[in-house]
């Protein structure tokens, strides 16, 4: 007998639905609605790094690796100091440090970044926290811990369930964290105007997926267990991931600094002078 999503994938193959058509099928259905938002949730939408960023990793050595249908695309730029992970935020990839990148490298940092699953020249449209954080703990097992992980916005709670997987690191850096993903949950639920049954289908869904409750993946809960130095910037007019919540995370941890800015938004905080001053002096502090 044929499921719901067998139907979709043979009548897709004739008919191209639109991804209204699609959401007004699946809220017929209320068996099927929860894989269709959950799908909708965790899927990427990958964006072309510009030609400055392609210069900056063009520089880097190119290298790869395979866990099941997963293929992983990071880059390494050698240095002869301390080595520094950079995780990307979602739909983002490696190319969004380009601005961070060369002061690193004259500091003579030895510097890594991972493309995650459905995101730069990965594998995949998909992804989410727990997958994203195995294919970290993966690379980890190649290059060793790092001494300083630096992340933007999702990247922050990929790193941190990393940690919580195995992952050391001495120092992190986490520009506009969010704080926990049954947040952004909600706010989809809302943006979408889900019932609270079709809301409730998505999150049995997403669990099913990462293969542990949505309210296990908490930077605010995860914080305490973690004795290293974190330090959080975040910008007080960022429209994706609000303030409150960087300064929830930098509550978290045991040892923190927040550094607000103003203006910058979400992105244009990976592209700013004074932002890359902070990290340094932060990455050079004792």
């Amino acid at each position: 007998m044929e499921t719901n999503s067998t139907i979709v994938r043979s009548l897709s193959r004739v008919y191209p639905f639109t991804l209204e058509e699609k959401w007004a099928f699946a809220r017929r259905r209320p068996n099927f609605f929860g894989s269709m938002a959950a799908g909708y949730f965790l899927s990427t939408q990958k964006q072309k790094p510009s030609r400055k960023e392609m210069d900056v990793l063009a520089l880097a050595e190119q290298k790869e690796f395979q866990v099941n249908e997963h293929h992983i695309q990071y880059f390494h730029w050698k240095g002869e100091k301390e080595t520094i992970l950079l995780v990307h935020g979602w739909n983002g990839h490696t190319g969004n440090f380009a601005r961070i990148v060369p002061a690193l490298l004259e500091k003579g940092y030895n510097v890594i970044g991972i493309d995650l699953p459905g995101h730069g020249f990965s594998s995949g449209r998909y992804s989410n926290i727990v997958l994203s954080a195995k294919m970290v703990c993966r690379l980890i097992n190649e290059i060793g811990n790092p001494n300083y992980i630096i992340t933007h916005s999702f990247g922050g709670a990929v790193a941190t369930v990393a940690q919580e997987l195995g992952v050391k690191a001495q120092k992190l850096v986490y520009i506009a964290p969010p704080l926990r993903l049954e947040i952004l949950r909600k706010s989809f639920s809302e943006y979408y105007r889900l019932t609270s049954e079709e809301s409730e289908a998505m999150r049995i869904v997403l669990e099913r997926k990462v293969k542990q409750p949505l309210s296990s993946l908490d930077l605010e809960k995860a914080g305490p267990k973690f004795d290293n130095s974190l330090l959080v910037i975040h910008d007080e007019d960022d429209m994706e991931i609000p303030f409150a919540m960087g300064v929830a995370v930098s509550k978290a941890w045991k040892k923190s600094k927040l550094v607000p800015t103003k203006g910058l938004g979400h992105k244009m905080i990976l592209r700013t002078e004074s932002v890359k001053d902070e990290i340094i002096d932060f990455l050079k502090e004792d």
